[in-house]
């Protein structure tokens, strides 16, 4: 009988025990529901990375533009003489819906990139690319095709290992070229014209013309790509599908109608 009197007590004292530490729990389960305490965090107080500056077309009052470059930025092969950096200006213009300006056509026919790695130090292109908004640049064609005026496809220099050596070369001077550009004016839009092959409708030069023409798009790409205040418009496609629509007389430069599909182009990579 004293015995079972213990039992029950031990059992007894057990459940009160129990009771205690649920009525215990419960009540520090209702403090943390009335009184949270949040942990404590760590802030980062230092000051954010800045994206780099670029031009934000949409916030200017009015838009200046310089081209630089060879024949194409001249505007070469087009009777009216506009090329396509005159329809860019005039397009954007009406794009933005306010004034576009053209500060100074700086093409120069058959000029190459190694030349103009060193007229990128005359004054008058330094002015011209300071105080531009956007810059519009074509250059590589005199490099690679150079002898494609004479006609004559038949010498060496129109071999694919010496064309491919061109564009390997040449492609130095134009990532110079970009990247001067860049830092004398490092908030404007630069935009480079990517090569075509002007060769396309001849049988013997359309597979060696592309194959070239792909090499330096390539390349210049892989130093535009990392920059996002540049832009590469793509221009092969236009001319491979149509040069005949698009080639002018000379069999080298656009004309009118080709001038026009590249500036529709260059619209299209800098206007909502």
């Amino acid at each position: 009988m004293m015995k079972s009197n213990i039992v029950w007590r031990w059992t007894a004292m057990a459940g009160i025990v129990s009771t205690l530490l649920l009525v215990v729990g419960f009540g520090y389960g209702v403090n943390d529901i009335l009184n949270p305490q949040g942990m404590e965090l760590s802030v980062d107080t230092s000051t954010p990375k800045q994206p780099p500056a670029t031009s934000d077309f949409a916030a200017k009052t009015s838009i200046q533009v310089a081209s630089i470059g060879d024949s194409l930025t001249r505007g070469t092969g087009d009777p009216s003489g506009e090329g396509y950096v005159r329809k860019v200006v005039k397009q954007l213009s009406v794009k933005l819906d306010k004034p576009v300006k053209l500060l100074n056509n700086l093409g120069i026919n058959g000029l190459r990139a190694d030349q103009l790695v060193h007229k990128l130090d005359e004054q008058g292109f330094k002015n011209a690319i300071t105080e531009a908004d956007l810059i519009l640049l074509t250059i590589g064609g005199n490099d690679i095709f150079n002898s494609a005026l004479d006609g004559d496809f038949t010498s060496q220099s129109f071999e694919l290992d010496t064309l491919l050596d061109k564009v390997d070369e040449s492609s130095k001077d134009l990532k110079k070229i970009l990247l001067q550009i860049d830092e004398l004016n490092p908030n404007a839009k630069i935009v480079y014209i990517g090569l075509y092959n002007p060769l396309a409708d001849i049988q013997s030069m359309r597979q060696i013309g592309d194959t070239v023409v792909q090499r330096w798009n390539n390349l210049a790409a892989a130093t535009i790509n990392k920059h996002p205040n540049m832009t590469l418009v793509p221009t092969a496609d236009l001319f491979q599908a149509a040069l005949p629509s698009y080639i002018s007389s000379d069999h080298f430069h656009p004309n009118a109608l080709g001038y026009e599909q590249i500036a529709y182009r260059v619209i299209q990579g800098l206007a909502p």
